[in-house]
């Protein structure tokens, strides 16, 4: 692979501010995509969540300030992904939703391609309906 004298001057600038600043320098799509939840078909819920990519694995992150309605309990609660507020078929990245609170941790699976979707849902699959979403930034 070849790179243009450009691109080099572009590395050592960016290695040359590693090294005189002690940080390390941010790429698109370093951090992963935020949202913050909000309730549908009148849930409470609320939270900031994160699609985060760590090498080969993606992770979907409920961030300390999640919280999911307290007042009620749907059954068959899950986390997929689609745009439009419309659930993409096949986006389910887990099998039951169990945390109502603070943060938690979820693998997406390697079959999903998280970057085809702008939203997370957090829904009810036996009922066919999105409780929470998430716009993702």
């Amino acid at each position: 692979m070849q790179i243009s004298r450009r691109q080099f001057a572009g590395l050592t600038l960016a290695a040359a501010t590693t090294a005189t600043l002690g940080v390390t320098p941010s790429f698109a799509g370093a951090d992963g995509r935020k949202g913050s939840l909000s309730g549908r078909k009148g849930y409470k819920v609320s939270g900031t969540v994160e699609v985060k990519k760590d090498g080969g694995t993606t992770k979907v992150v409920l961030k300390d300030d999640y919280i999911f309605d307290p007042a009620k309990n749907p059954p068959d609660i899950k986390i997929g992904f689609g745009n439009g507020e419309k659930y993409a078929k096949g986006s389910k990245i887990h099998d039951a939703l169990t945390v109502k609170k603070g943060a938690a941790e979820f693998e997406v699976p390697a079959s999903i391609d998280t970057d085809k979707y702008n939203e997370l849902y957090i829904y009810c699959e036996q009922f066919t309906v999105i409780l929470a979403v998430a716009p993702l930034k």
